[in-house]
């Protein structure tokens, strides 16, 4: 059982991310993305282009740095696979925080969870991850 004192670090730890992220202009929860039909991949590309008249979005974008998801079950988006290596397995997650039960839930031969720009991680979840040999990427930033 954790105490009130480790309940505050947890806290205050991911707290103090999610400040870090916000204050160099990171989102965390990007807007959603529908394309359904070439109507909207159409209106999609628009949207882009018009966004990447700001010089500082435009080289965020293509720095990968400005977030793109698309519309799904929120359960699926939480967690995705992402690609299988022979060398290693990764797991990408796009949005949330990471904790302990996370870890324990990824699969035995998951040696690289991959994170996307906004998502926290627990100190607990760092130390299981290390236990098991998992290795903590952020991609897209």
């Amino acid at each position: 059982m954790l105490d009130k004192d480790m309940i505050r670090y947890l806290i205050r730890d991911v707290i103090a991310e999610e400040v870090r992220n916000l204050k160099a202009g990171k989102v965390s929860m990007p807007p959603v993305t529908r394309i359904a039909s070439d109507a909207d991949l159409a209106a999609f590309a628009r949207d882009v282009l018009h966004l990447a008249e700001d010089p500082k979005i435009r080289a965020a974008i293509l720095a990968g740095r400005h977030p793109f998801h698309l519309a799904g079950d929120a359960r699926a988006t939480t967690v995705t696979a992402a690609h299988t290596s022979a060398a290693q397995s990764s797991h990408r997650i796009d949005k949330g925080v990471v904790t302990e039960s996370v870890i324990a839930k990824l699969s035995k031969d998951i040696t690289r969870l991959l994170l996307a720009p906004g998502v926290s991680v627990t100190p607990l979840a760092r130390d299981k991850a290390k236990a098991r040999n998992i290795s903590i990427e952020r991609i897209g930033q």
